[in-house]
């Protein structure tokens, strides 16, 4: 691989650079490094993985307190759509699904 940079020629230690896109690859998942004979060596990411779901998680909560207030100021003079309630409905509904794979 052309992005690894050996800091000292005679030790293990080297220094690899990622690339845009192998950046973004390990944004989103965890990189496992293998021998050659298929042995699990290293795991990389787990704990940025870790880190970006618990970030995406605090923002859906405060997304949906935002919709809970929002509701709660809806009098009974206000009348929405069908269509508006059916969609919030729905949105609740995938929330709630969300939390329960979470909770697995």
């Amino acid at each position: 691989m052309d992005n690894i940079t050996h800091l000292v020629p005679v030790t293990c230690q080297c220094v690899i650079k990622l690339d845009p896109f192998q950046f973004n690859y390990y944004e989103q998942s965890c990189i496992e490094i293998h021998s050659p004979d298929g042995d699990h060596l290293e795991s990389i990411g787990y704990d940025t993985q870790k880190q970006i779901q618990e970030e995406q998680t605090t923002q859906l909560q405060e997304q949906i307190v935002l919709l809970q207030s929002l509701c709660e100021k809806i009098t009974q003079e206000v009348e929405l759509p069908a269509q508006a309630i059916a969609g919030l409905g729905d949105l609740l509904f995938r929330v709630r699904g969300i939390f329960e794979k979470q909770d697995r």
